[in-house]
């Protein structure tokens, strides 16, 4: 890179953190800081800045992260084109023409199952075969649409059976057998509903029904499983489902003929919770299932119970002499631990994805909604700036929960009392539906979800209150509308309009268009649903594609059932799992379109434990693509998940064969970010922290740099930062491990690698004369400018980012950071700070303070941010934080983490 490059590159590396950190434009963050940037080098910035933008977007929409087992695609792809078979034309066509995708969409789609179908044996193979092989998406992303592309892509190459094993309820199974029919063919689903039927000769066989009950069966013609037909079954992970379809299929499938299985939802049911042999341990919660949900005269624990159906899976697979298994899930935690080596006598090899593991790219564009999008997520190593979540999640205050949840213990009484939340909430889905509906000048599906336990017993009478006060509701519009409407519009006007004019200004609505969709939802009025084995309510938007409902419920609604115009959200239902609470979310998908309509109620906990897991899967989706870089395979790569203090990753006895180890900090930049600012504990916190800051500075004596007021120090011993380690104090709530922290240096010193570190304080660089100052008992330097942050409405514990980017360019030499861009260009680091980090001595780390103002507060574009102390309140002389930079070391010695063991380690 030319100087001028990279002095282009450093002036917008500084500028993307301060966009991230105060939620501005290229063009506001320019504006507002007119001295960070010469004049003349604007112009370069913008053109860099958008050749960056179109640079990204391509790379999200067109690379799934592959580990493989052969290095890549298989030969046979090299001289496969997909664009000419006749079942994906067919599918790519109606995405197109009827569904109207978009070009980009369907790009997106094509290669990706382009790529799960290299990693696939060529079905003419003439030897035998066993694949196995599993695809991470995310949560409501487009799993299905993935699979659907792969079996017409797989049926092209010479595929001829394929067996989706699709959940565990029938709601489930028929939601994804109709899903099918459209995108494969279906006599019952003509063009324009679906592709249609297609040529006689191309005609699919399907062995499982569009109905309900209409899993398969045993008594149907075997001929189709010769190889002539291309067949087709859609079947529930149920054991005695299962034992049936073995029975049925002993003997009946030459070894010339190819079969794929599509193991949907992998991560639940699928995975072995016991030994290899039968057990009689329970699955790890309670399911609601209806007698229709599983066949035979079993307890329903059994007929679910994961190591039956695991063994079950593992012997469908020894049925077929030639198979391919493709594991589908968007939560893999239990499926990238299962241990590579085992074996049953009687079900063979377990279902560890020895042949591939690909992770699908984030859904392109901006209709897909994920965990971070909506919960925002901590800063990982190499980013700049933390990734913030929407305004659209509101606190459901502890008192409320008490007063829906029922007590614990069995025969305690329970009668559910209507919180505010919960009424506030049915306002909001109604003033949001009728957005919608006036948003798309037609009829839509507007639904609520409220999830607030388990058991069936609280959902019932829950749902009674709900429909009390939604008939109250109903009679304030209809009878008392002078004081009601003036209560609608004001909550519409200060809770919905502000954010969808930050979002898209085209969209804001004013209330007076709303209200003849309020005479429609007032007057047939919105019906409440309850979805357990109590009832006979199910969702099919086939059949009612304008559903205008409240949904009660729990397990029914918590996994792979989407639910269609979903608004808003009450749900205060905790579990101690990654994978369970990911899955229970089923507001993530593709709300795009609408998500400035939609709220989520929740607790405190949950809202920090589901931001916490968006950082969780961020990092495990980033952690394969350092494996894949490296070219490792699945039985190289001992996957680990990132522990947490109150969860697991997945059920124990799904984790058997995994244990917990530390992580290296080797190239990885901590900060601490959490103060209890609410707590009055906090100015004996920030005191103390002020104290041994004092002690730092004052021993290590006249600053030797000192640079538009930032101060620094170099060849200071480890052991004086390791007291400072020890000794500041943040939030319990911190996800900074100071005693592994310390061990890690202090394991490294003992190897000669961060004997000396380098000093900064970060303070503002451009003082000014409203610039507060604290003393930190530097040498010469009495009085330092304060930097100003704010922290988090959402998260208010944390300050989401304080670290500034050119902090990480203390010590090094022109060379050094030339050197560091070419190592980001060429793809070598993903993030410029992790390059930084690279080209630091293994010898020295990297400490840098940071007085915050105590008086300082948000931005004006900063809307999800508050003040970090109120107008009035006492306030403590200097919010002081830090961060610790560390370069990558030769000898990593080692956070806590969740370890699946590699192939051969016993």
């Amino acid at each position: 890179m030319t100087s001028v490059g990279n002095r282009i590159e450093q002036h917008l590396f500084v500028l993307k953190a301060i966009m991230d950190r105060d939620g501005l434009t290229l063009e506001e963050s320019l504006t507002r800081y007119p001295g960070l940037v010469p004049l003349e080098d604007h112009d370069a910035v913008r053109q860099h800045w958008e050749k960056q933008q179109r640079t990204t977007t391509i790379i999200r929409t067109v690379r799934p992260t592959e580990v493989s087992a052969t290095g890549g695609p298989r030969p046979w792809f090299q001289n496969w084109d997909t664009a000419d078979g006749y079942y994906w034309t067919r599918q790519h066509r109606f995405l197109s023409h009827v569904l109207h995708r978009q070009t980009y969409e369907i790009d997106s789609l094509d290669r990706a199952s382009d790529r799960v179908l290299s990693h696939l044996e060529d079905p003419r193979h003439p030897e035998p075969f066993s694949v196995r092989g599993l695809v991470v998406g995310h949560v409501q992303s487009g799993k299905t649409s993935n699979f659907s592309a792969l079996i017409a892509k797989a049926s092209d190459a010479g595929y001829k059976i394929i067996i989706v094993l699709s959940g565990l309820h029938n709601t489930l199974r028929l939601q994804t057998q109709r899903r099918l029919q459209r995108d494969l063919g279906h006599e019952n689903v003509p063009f324009p509903n679906g592709v249609g039927q297609g040529d006689p000769d191309k005609y699919w066989t399907w062995l499982t029904h569009d109905h309900l009950d209409g899993d398969f069966d045993p008594g149907v013609n075997v001929g189709p499983l010769q190889g002539q037909n291309q067949v087709i079954l859609v079947v529930k992970k149920n054991k005695t489902r299962l034992d049936r379809l073995l029975e049925w299929l002993e003997n009946k499938v030459p070894e010339h003929v190819p079969v794929l299985v599509i193991d949907d939802e992998a991560d639940q049911a699928s995975v072995n919770t016991g030994g290899n042999r039968a057990d009689d341990e329970p699955v790890s919660e309670v399911l609601d299932l209806r007698s229709s949900d599983y066949d035979g005269d079993v307890p329903s624990d059994d007929e679910l119970n994961p190591s039956a159906i695991n063994l079950r899976i593992r012997r469908l697979l020894r049925c077929f002499a030639r198979v391919s298994y493709v594991a589908y899930t968007a939560t893999p935690f239990a499926n990238i631990l299962i241990n590579p080596n085992a074996e049953d006598r009687v079900g063979g090899d377990d279902l560890f994805p020895r042949d591939f593991i690909i992770t699908l790219p984030h859904p392109p564009g901006q209709k897909y909604v994920g965990p971070d999008r909506l919960f925002g997520r901590e800063q990982l190593p190499g980013e700049v700036g933390q990734v913030e979540g929407l305004d659209v999640i509101r606190i459901v205050p502890n008192l409320d929960v008490k007063q829906i949840v029922p007590p614990k213990g069995k025969g305690k009484p329970y009668t559910p009392k209507l919180p505010n939340s919960l009424k506030i909430a049915l306002t909001d889905f109604l003033l949001a539906a009728a957005g919608r509906m006036e948003r798309n000048s037609g009829d839509q599906p507007c639904t609520m979800l409220v999830h607030v336990d388990m058991r069936k017993e609280s959902q019932d009478k829950l749902a009674s209150e709900i429909s009390a006060e939604l008939g109250h509701m109903r009679q304030q519009w209809r009878y008392d509308r002078g004081e009601y409407l003036p209560i609608l519009r004001d909550r519409w006007d200060t809770e919905f309009r502000p954010l969808t004019s930050s979002v898209d200004l085209d969209k804001d609505t004013p209330f007076e268009k709303l209200e003849q969709h309020l005479d429609t939802l007032f007057g047939p009025g919105i019906e409440v649903r309850i979805l357990n084995s109590n009832h006979e309510d199910e969702l099919d938007f086939e059949a009612e594609p304008d559903l205008k409902a409240v949904l009660v419920g729990g397990n029914k609604l918590s996994r792979g059932v989407t639910v269609e115009g979903l608004l808003v959200s009450y749900f205060v239902r905790s579990t101690p799992y990654y994978d369970t609470l990911l899955q229970m979310g089923r507001w993530f998908g593709y709300r795009g379109d609408y998500v400035d309509l939609t709220r989520l109620y929740s607790t405190q906990t949950l809202i920090t434990w589901f931001h916490d897991l968006a950082t969780i899967e961020e990092e495990l989706r980033r952690q394969i693509e350092h494996y894949a870089r490296r070219r490792l395979t699945p039985w190289q790569s001992a996957p680990r998940i990132r522990s947490h203090e109150k969860m697991l990753p997945t059920a124990k006895n799904k984790m058997k064969e995994t244990s917990l180890q530390q992580d290296s900090f080797d190239g990885r930049k901590l900060q601490t970010l959490r103060f209890p600012f609410d707590d009055p504990a906090i100015l004996d916190v920030c005191g103390e922290n002020l104290r041994i800051a004092r002690t730092l500075l004052r021993s290590l004596g006249r600053p030797h740099e000192a640079d538009s007021g930032r101060l620094s120090w170099k060849g200071v011993n480890a052991e004086a930062i390791v007291q400072f380690i020890e000794g500041f104090q943040f939030s319990e709530q911190s996800a900074f491990d100071v005693p592994a922290v310390v061990s890690y240096i202090q394991a490294q010193t003992q190897h000669n690698e961060l004997t000396y570190w380098r000093v900064l304080v970060s303070s503002a660089s451009n003082r000014k004369k409203d610039h507060a100052t604290v003393d930190l008992g530097i040498s010469d330097h009495p009085e330092v400018a304060m930097i100003r942050r704010s922290r988090l409405i959402k998260d208010p514990t944390s300050l989401g980012v304080v670290t500034e980017p050119e902090d990480e360019l203390l010590g090094l030499s022109p060379d050094e950071i030339e050197e560091a861009h070419r190592l980001h260009k060429t793809g070598e680091f993903t993030m410029l700070g992790d390059a930084f980090r690279s080209q630091r001595s293994p010898r020295e780390g990297l400490l840098v303070l940071y007085p915050i103002d105590p008086g300082s507060g948000p931005g004006a574009y900063a809307k999800n941010r508050r003040r970090l102390f109120e107008e009035g309140a006492e306030r403590p002389d200097c919010v002081l934080t830090y961060a610790v930079s560390f370069p990558y070391s030769n000898s990593p010695r080692s956070v806590s983490y969740v370890v699946g063991r590699k192939a051969g380690h016993q």
